[in-house]
């Protein structure tokens, strides 16, 4: 009896490696590659501040991907509106996330956008007018 659980188990095992193995390399060759991390973060931060216009500062604190499981692309980063900074997670396909629970609050009157200097994760930066 246990002989046979112990063959049904790592038959389990086995299946579940080969398949899961199979499916990434599967689904490498499907799915396209994602744009450079850098060109994701411009839009991420282009779309934030669609929603935060007066948006000063947007500082990606790391480089990322898809973390998998068909989530899509998103990125850690720190973004200052009105002098105070808020962290945030963004992409340009996910909603946009606050993990602190502390948004920046939305303006009465939609204010015009106001010079954005994004930090990219590998330090260079841009003024987006």
């Amino acid at each position: 009896m246990r002989v046979a659980r112990l063959i049904a188990v790592l038959a389990l095992s086995a299946l579940l490696v080969v398949s899961s193995a199979a499916c990434s390399l599967i689904g490498d060759r499907l799915a396209p590659p994602d744009p450079p991390s850098r060109e994701l973060q411009r839009e991420s931060a282009l779309l934030f501040r669609a929603d935060w216009p007066a948006v000063e500062r947007i500082r990606f604190t790391r480089e990322c991907d898809r973390p998998g499981f068909g989530v899509p692309w998103c990125v850690n980063a720190v973004a200052t509106v009105g002098g105070v900074n808020y962290e945030v997670i963004i992409g340009p396909d996910s909603p946009i996330t606050f993990p602190t629970g502390n948004p920046p609050p939305e303006p009465a009157t939609p204010p015009a956008p106001v010079p954005l200097t994004v930090i990219y994760s590998d330090g260079s930066r841009e003024v987006i007018e």
